[in-house]
Parts: C-alpha cells; sequence; structure tokens
C-alpha cells in the first residue's frame, strides 16, 4: 500500500482529500504546513506527497527548496494542488522539479487519483 503524505492548511480540504485517497487504496498521512510535512518526511519518507503552495509557516516552494538538497530526496514525486493557476509560486515550484500541478476546486478526486498512480508507477519497483 503505498504511503502519501498530504500538505494542505485548509482543514476541510484536508479532511475531504485524506479520506478520498484512503478509500483510493492509499496509507495517507496528513499535515496542515510545510515545517509540519518536513518533519513527517525525515522521519518517515512517503512515496509521493500532495502539495497545497500557500501555507503558513512554511509554503510549499520552500518546502520544496529543503527537500531538494537532501540527496534522497531529490526525486521524491511531488503533485502540486493548488488554486493559484500562475504566478511567482508556481514558477518556484516548476523550476523545483514538481511532477504535476492540479488545480484546486477543478480538478476531480478521479483525476488527482489518476497524476498519483501515474507518478508512483513511474517509481522503480
Amino acid at each position: 500500500m503505498p504511503y502519501v503524505l498530504v500538505v494542505e492548511d485548509d482543514t476541510d480540504s484536508r479532511e475531504v482529500l485524506c479520506q478520498a485517497l484512503t478509500k483510493m487504496g492509499y496509507e495517507v498521512a496528513c499535515v496542515s504546513n510545510g515545517r509540519e510535512a518536513l518533519a513527517s518526511i525525515l522521519t518517515r519518507t512517503p512515496e509521493l506527497v500532495v502539495l497545497d503552495l500557500f501555507m503558513p509557516e512554511m509554503d510549499g516552494p520552500s518546502l520544496l527548496e529543503v527537500l531538494r538538497s537532501y540527496l534522497r530526496l531529490q526525486s521524491l514525486p511531488v503533485v502540486v494542488l493548488t488554486a493559484m493557476s500562475d504566478g511567482p509560486m508556481v514558477d518556484r515550484a516548476r523550476h523545483l522539479k514538481v511532477n504535476a500541478i492540479l488545480a484546486k476546486g477543478k480538478a476531480t478526486f478521479e483525476e488527482i487519483g489518476e497524476a498519483i498512480r501515474q507518478e508512483l508507477h513511474r517509481l522503480p519497483h
């Protein structure tokens, strides 16, 4: 069962997404900001991270910069789920090699699940 970490500051969005991913068969951990995500990832590395960009304490691009500084986390798959379709934060995320960027509120759970499945399928078995 693949282990997925969801990083989302909006409580309702986080809970709904975590429940949906659990129903899809993933082992899911959910945190509310980048600092919590970093602590979680350094304790137990997930197979994939679903990441919001705009969050308090440590935003998504800042978390990505820290993750990519660790050799073992440079290729950690990250699917961004954000309300922003453009702008400096999205550009920073792209530059830090995210695997997919999906529009929050537009992407369905099926589309999010499919993006996760595609990225997990690319991992060495």
